[in-house]
């Protein structure tokens, strides 16, 4: 099986189209903006990832939904309540 999945992978970057010099990285050019911040990009990922993290804990501890403003808040509202002890044990 993995000699299949080794065939079919060479076979797959001898048909691409990339060149060896695509693949070593090079800077922009100057005066080029590079599209999406790095900081954008990574809130864009991290607060869906925030909610789903959070709506899991809180079905595994307390077996309820987060809550409106905990889904607003990318879930950190769940996490200050469950700190301050808001819920209770």
């Amino acid at each position: 099986m993995k000699k299949v999945a080794t065939i079919l992978l060479v076979a797959a970057f001898a048909m691409s189209s990339f060149t060896a010099s695509a693949i070593i990285t090079q800077p922009p050019p100057p005066g080029t903006s590079g599209g999406v911040h790095t900081g954008t990009a990574w809130w864009i990922m991290a607060c869906p990832g925030g909610v789903v993290t959070a709506a899991m804990v809180k079905n595994w501890k307390r077996h309820k939904e987060l809550t409106q403003q905990e889904a607003w808040t990318c879930g950190l509202l769940y996490w200050w309540n469950e700190a301050t002890g808001q819920y209770g044990r």
